[in-house]
Formats: C-alpha cells, structure tokens, sequence
C-alpha cells in the first residue's frame, strides 16, 4: 500500500492540503471514476477520497471499497478504515482479501484495540504471503502485547497545549527555548484548497509563549522572512541550548509529494534572528530532516534524519561533526543499535542520552519515543519511554528541559481540534513529570506531668530539620516558633532525616524518619516531645575515671558525627578550654555486631572523627588520645551470639571521655546530658 508522504512521517505533516476540484452535480461513474483517479495519481487524496465515496455509492463496486478503506487508513483516519475495513477482511469468505488482513490489524492497534489486533496480525502472520508485511506483523504483535501490559504513571500528567496554539491542521517540531515556543505548522482552520485563490499557505516556523499558569500556550506569531522564505515550506526547527543557533528544513512539493527537503541554520543576534543560510555537508540528492545539536566523542555534532543511499529502512538517524558554524563533516549512520527497518526519526539529544521515535520495534502504537545512552563509544539498546508520552498513535519531537521534569512532543491522539477526523492531525502536547512534595509538620510537646491527661503543646521551641541522606548530615532548616507549636517542612522524596527540637530549660527531643517509597504528594506529622531538665548539680570528675558522652552515638556500620552529637562535643572544647593543661582519652566503642577486627577499626574511625571535629574547633591535637576499643566492653547482655533489638545495640555504641593528664580532678557546673543511648 503506497505511503502518501505528506500524510506519514514527512517533514511537518501537510495534513490538509486539497487540489483544485470540480463539483461533482450529477457527474456519471465513469467521470466519478475518472476524477478520482486523477486527483489521487496528482497526490490529493482528499478529493480522491471523496469522488472513491461517490462513485461506491453508485456502484458498490467492491474494489473501490478497498480503495475507500486504503485512503482512510493512509489519511490517519483510523475509526473509518476500522470500519470499512472489517466489513471487507471479516466477509472474505474467498481469501481474496488476506493481505488487508495487515491493515485491518494496524488499524485495530491505531484505535487501542490491542487484543483484537494481536489476534489479526497472528491471523495474517499464517495465511499472508508478503514477506515485509509478515516481518512487520510479528512486531506489531509484540508492540500489542506491550499494550495490553502499558500503564501512564501516576506523576506523568500529559496535556494538549490549547486551541489557540495548536490549530486543526498538523503542527510539528515543537522547542522550548529561552521561554518561547518555537514550532511549525500550516496554521490553517480549514482544507487548503489549491484553486489559484490559496494566497500564502506555506508552511511556517512560530513563536508562543506560556498563557500565564495553564498548560496552554498563546496564538502564535509567524518569525519574520529570514527565517519563513516565501514559496518555501519551514520546518523541523530546533535551537541550541544557548539559543544562538537555530537550526529548521525548508521543503518543495511537488504534487503534494516532498521533492526537495534541506537542512538551514541562523543566528541570533542583538536584533534577533539573522538570515537563514544553508548547511553544507549534511545536503545533498536525498530529504534531509530534523536536524538537532548534540556531542559525540567530545565535539559538536548534528544529529539529523536522512533517507541516504544504503539506509537500513525508510529514514535513519546520522550525525555530522561540527566544523564550524554551518558547516559539517560527512554524515554517519547511528548504527543497527539505533536504525531500523522502519523509520527512525525525530532525534533529541540532552546529556549522552538520544530520545528519537520508531516504528522500526516493537511499539504500543505507530512512531514510539525511545532512549538510547551513549558510553562514549557505542550506544545502548533503545528503551521506549513509558504510556502517556507513547500512545496508540505516532508520537514524535520529544523533548525536555534541563532538569527532566517537563517537555513536549507530538501526537496526533485524538484532540480538541482537529480537521478531519480524530486522528488525522497532529498537535503539540506538553508533559510533565509532576513533583512530589511531601510536606511536614512537626509539632512540640511537654512531656506531661503525673496530674496531666496527655502532653500539653509547648511553644518557644527552636526545630531543626537535618538531611541524613549523604555522607556528610546537613541542616536543611531551623525554625523557631514563639507563638505554636507547629513547623512547617517541605520535604524530599527517598531522603533519611532527623528533626531536631531544643528549648531553653528543657532536654532536646531528636526523631530520625525517611520518606523512601513515597510515589505522590502527601502530608505528614512529627511529633516531638522535650523533658523539663532537672536542675543542674555539681559534679566532681577524677582522673581516669570514664565519661560516657551519650549524645554521641552512631548509625550501624558507620563513624560519622551527627548533628545533636555536636552538643557533647562543645562541652568538651568549653571543659579544655577551661582546664588549658589537661590531656584527655577520647574512647569509641562498638556494638557485638560484626567481625572484632572489623569493629575495632570502626571504633577507631569513630574516635578519630570525634577528635577531628575537636581539633576543627580549635583543640591542639596533641591534646587528645583518640582510642578504637572496637567491642571489648559491652555494657549489657549483648554480646556475640547473643540477639537483641538495635536499642541495645546501640547502648554499646558510644563515645567516652577521661582525664589522663593535667588535673587530678575538675568540678562542673552542668551535668553530662543523660538518657540517650
């Protein structure tokens, strides 16, 4: 079946374009007959389409029912070629009509019936006799069976960008850069009628912008003639990230039929766009398309699609190297990795990963979006992207921003503005990645007295919000709040944290939690309780008498300070500080879990950090004996062999202090913090 270039997979789509035609009155069959064939052999198969619809009328010449079906499947009208095609394949009781068998399947997949149409094209792959059409059915059979299993995820939301944008005919090639929209498109409401009348229909490049906070864009604007060359169709455009090269096609028609289509490039300047020259090297007998900047092997290159002599299917993907601005070397394939028997078009190119589409693989639809990573020498077997940006339909021009959260593509799945029928034309979508928040509120509690019911709110309090997700913990937030007791957090997903609550008077309360597995937006609570701190007694510390530092302790497994170990930590520089002569040990020690070689170097790691974080503080190192006992002096009952809750665990892990030279005895005014492990 004949492929009408301007309908599938061409330069930008030329969905409504009609040839001059008589009116029909009360023409005979045979003129009927006649004007249809004429319209279709001068590539108007709209007009030939309707005479087709005519002339069955009159007739019911079952071959021109054929005919009828193969021009609503061509023109993407795929309700219509469902139709009339099942009426023709599920009454062939003659097996005259098998190799339809194929598109009756295509147009079942193009509808989203994926059951029905995997069932046809196992039908076709045991009667039919084309071996093209039996490679292609078993691959459509495939992309089916991804179908049936294809889910959208639940944070991809995916919206046409607006009426006023997108008009009914096809648009194409949509880039986002600098805020502006560029794309292409007829921008017509209507069929263009070629009849001497059509003034300039001319496929053009515009410009939209964001209407305000909604998805939708505004109406476009036409780039001025250095870009849009009169009696020239513009498209395939594209920019460079830093938005001084533009890059766009410019095509001849001949018959509706695509006889001439090269790669043009401009730059922008303080006055904006300058005059489109061609590019040199990646022209030439052949239609040229999509092209689009990327890197390879560490320079500039421009990916393009090309249909080149020796391609493996109907367009492959090439690149050139960039000479300079313009010019570029000879082009070379992507490879089988990349290229198929199909069309491979479309390319995007962000950070070593290649997004194009295909209808050369298995797909839940016509042209699929797909990923391929390049290592710096080959690339990886392309990946398609998930349902929502794939469809039924052909979907096409992926792209995204810089941060992989939003972006556009094209699709002509059914939408609020088409001309002919659901699907004929194609609009400009933009996707969108939506960002998972997950909002906290931690709240500050007293810790109730024996004559109170429960914990009464306290207020005043200072929270402070740590990240615990990387090696080193980091405050995220502090925030004191004189007036409540709640604090407002914004938080990431798959993140480890720790809130920690402080008031004057008032033990701190700390509360470690993660956010892992969190798929969509939520709110959660924290609460956090703080005990009235008991008066402070004086204390009397003796030389080698150990010190244990109870707020230093440690997750499993590893040696780094964190944060409301600090507090530990500061009192000792204020104590050496005060005592300028005195030397101490600074001992760590482990839990039973794990090899005893193991622990003892863990524990030394402990120690030496504790010290560096002294030292950072302004201790003379020499000060302080950083010691790893590793598990030699368990606390409790857990010692090896023996099973215990990772409380008890972690009693053993702690850090302690002792005096080893200086004074034989010092007297502080604030006790050690106690009651954590």
């Amino acid at each position: 079946m004949k492929k009408y270039l301007f309908s599938i997979a061409t330069l930008f789509f030329l969905a409504g374009v009609s040839l001059h035609a008589q009116p029909l009155n009360r023409s005979t069959p045979e003129a009927m007959l006649k004007s249809a064939k004429e319209a279709e052999a001068s590539g108007n198969p709209y007009a030939a389409l309707e005479y087709y619809e005519d002339y069955y009328d009159e007739t019911k010449d079952k071959a021109i029912a054929v005919k009828v079906a193969q021009l609503n499947f061509e023109l993407r009208d795929y309700q219509n070629a469902e139709r009339q095609l099942s009426r023709i394949v599920l009454r062939d009781r003659k097996s005259e009509y098998t190799e339809l068998k194929y598109y009756y399947a295509m147009s079942l997949k193009y509808n989203g019936k994926y059951a029905d149409a995997e069932d046809m094209f196992n039908q076709y792959i045991a009667e039919g006799q084309d071996k093209t059409l039996l490679e292609a059915s078993k691959r459509e059979a495939a992309g089916c069976k991804l179908g049936i299993k294809a889910k959208q995820p639940e944070n991809l939301l995916v919206n046409n960008i607006g009426k006023k944008a997108n008009s009914p005919q096809t648009e194409a090639s949509p880039w986002y850069n600098g805020g502006e929209l560029y794309f292409s498109s007829l921008a017509s409401k209507e069929v263009v009628t070629l009849d001497g009348k059509e003034g300039d229909w001319y496929s053009k490049i515009y410009t939209a912008t964001k209407a305000g906070q909604t998805v939708e864009f505004t109406a476009p604007t036409a780039l001025g003639t250095q870009i849009n060359r009169e009696g020239w169709h513009q498209g395939n455009v594209s920019v460079t990230p830093d938005g001084t090269t533009m890059y766009f096609t410019r095509v001849q028609l001949e018959n509706n039929y695509v006889s001439e289509s090269k790669i043009f490039y401009a730059m922008k300047g303080s006055d904006g766009w300058g005059a489109a020259k061609e590019a040199t090297g990646v022209n030439g007998d052949f239609i040229a398309k999509h092209p689009c900047e990327g890197e390879l092997f560490g320079e500039k290159v421009l990916f393009f699609a090309a249909n080149l002599p020796g391609s493996k299917g109907g367009f492959d993907l090439y690149y050139a190297p960039k000479k300079s601005e313009g010019v570029f070397g000879l082009p070379v394939n992507l490879g089988d990795v990349v290229n198929t028997v199909g069309d491979d078009v479309s390319p995007f190119y962000q950070d070593g990963k290649l997004f194009f589409s295909s209808n050369g693989r298995a797909t839940i639809g016509g042209l699929d979006v797909f990923e391929s990573q390049w290592n710096g020498s080959v690339w990886s077997d392309p990946k398609a992207l998930p349902a929502g940006v794939n469809s039924s339909v052909d979907d096409q021009y992926y792209s995204r921003s810089a941060d992989g959260f939003t972006g556009f593509l094209v699709s002509n799945r059914p939408g609020p503005n088409n001309l002919k029928s659901k699907t004929c034309c194609d609009d400009i979508y933009i996707w969108e990645i939506e960002r998972i928040k997950v909002e906290l509120t931690a709240t500050t509690f007293r810790f109730k007295k024996s004559s109170e019911k429960s914990n009464p709110a306290l207020l005043g309090c200072t929270v402070q919000l740590i990240d615990l997700s990387e090696k080193d913990p980091r405050k995220v937030d502090a925030k004191t709040n004189d007036a409540a007791n709640s604090f407002p957090f914004t938080l990431e997903p798959d993140k480890s944290y720790m809130l920690i609550a402080d008031h004057d008077g008032y033990t701190s309360d700390t509360l470690k939690f993660n956010t892992t597995g969190i798929k969509k937006t939520v709110q959660i609570e924290k609460k956090l309780t703080l005990r009235t701190k008991r008066p402070p007694k004086p204390r009397v510390i003796k030389r080698d008498e150990p010190i244990r530092l109870n707020s230093i302790y440690y997750d499993f497994d590893k040696a780094d300070i964190l944060p409301d170990a600090e507090k530990d930590l500061q009192f000792l520089v204020d104590l050496m500080n005060q005592y300028p002569d005195m030397k101490i040990e600074l001992s760590s020690h482990t839990d039973a879990q794990g090899k005893d070689d193991y622990n003892e170097k863990l524990s030394q790691r402990r120690a030496d950090s504790a010290k560096t974080w002294m030292v950072a503080k302004g201790i003379v190192a020499d000060r302080i004996v950083a010691v790893g006992n590793g598990e030699k002096f368990i606390l409790n009952r857990c010692k090896n062999g023996v099973e215990c809750t990772d409380e008890e665990h972690r009693f053993n892990r702690r850090t302690e202090f002792k005096i080893i030279a200086g004074p034989t005895s010092i007297t502080i005014e604030e006790e050690v913090p106690a009651g954590n492990n």
